[in-house]
């Protein structure tokens, strides 16, 4: 599968795309995708996965997120509530630099925006606080919908204890071998349950298995492994948290086959044991 570079388009009245998604009318945009952009998404409510680049998180009670250019992502909605609505926000560079620019009193979005070059998620305080305005962007006019979006970048450029979506150790990804990396991210997404060997994906690409592993660990810093693991903990934690597995169940249908390797991993990535896990869910 083809890695899929979104195409933004913004029409010539207007200096934003917004679009709001509820459960019945989901984003289009279903693989691993990339786009020049800035882009923000509040979610109202409801769990999902978080995946930027190689790093992958859960989060909960819905997503307020902003991402910088270029950023390999997956779509971040779910469909847990019916009364779920998804807020996207793209804006080009020229919007900053042609712009905001030209505005001393833009000074701290600015600097918000560049201190944030991969982007950052908010806590549930700024989300909340926001969330009004993210909702009604979808019965505005042009003119309120760009003064309403200068009101949310103002509060995203002040909001305390936002955090980089990536860690700052992380090596940009080579845009060279981008397409392969992406390649990698929609296999996995599609088969963890299922046995993925390096050497298989490896043959896909038209690459040794030696060479696989060299290029994914120098593009997102990590082995593939370790992705994969980690990718496979958190759709075992979708299944414990809706409570219609056992442990052996969600092991077996994670792509893991070692109780005691699971038991392993799922302790490095969530910090307890899977019966810990869902005593804790209550």
């Amino acid at each position: 599968m083809k890695p899929s570079y979104e195409q933004i388009y913004l029409e010539q009245s207007k200096s934003l795309k917004i679009e709001s998604y509820t459960k019945d009318s989901l984003c289009n945009e279903v693989n691993w995708h990339l786009h020049p952009e800035y882009e923000i998404v509040f979610i109202k409510n409801g769990n999902g996965i978080v995946q930027v680049e190689s790093n992958i998180e859960k989060y909960r009670d819905g997503l307020l997120i902003f991402l910088g250019p270029n950023m390999p992502h997956m779509p971040f909605g779910n469909k847990d509530f019916e009364d779920n609505v998804e807020v996207v926000i793209q804006f080009n560079e020229s919007f900053i630099k042609e712009k905001l620019k030209h505005f001393p009193e833009f000074y701290s979005i600015l600097e918000f925006i560049q201190k944030s070059p991969k982007g950052c998620i908010f806590p549930e305080e700024t989300k909340e606080k926001l969330s009004d305005s993210f909702l009604k962007l979808s019965n505005q006019n042009n003119i309120e919908k760009l003064l309403n979006f200068m009101y949310i970048l103002h509060h995203l450029s002040i909001s305390n204890y936002k955090r980089p979506i990536v860690k700052s150790n992380y090596l940009e990804i080579d845009k060279t071998a981008l397409p392969r990396i992406s390649k990698v991210f929609d296999y996995v997404n599609r088969n963890y349950a299922q046995k993925i060997e390096s050497k298989t994906i490896a043959k896909q690409l038209g690459l040794t298995t030696n060479s696989f592993c060299r290029m994914f660990k120098s593009a997102t810093n990590r082995s593939f492994i370790s992705f994969l693991n980690e990718f496979r903990i958190k759709k075992a934690q979708e299944h414990f948290e809706n409570k219609s597995t056992s442990i052996s169940e969600v092991l077996y249908q994670c792509g893991f086959n070692d109780p005691s390797y699971f038991c392993k991993q799922f302790r490095k990535h969530t910090g307890v044991s899977p019966s810990t896990y869902i005593k804790e869910l209550g």
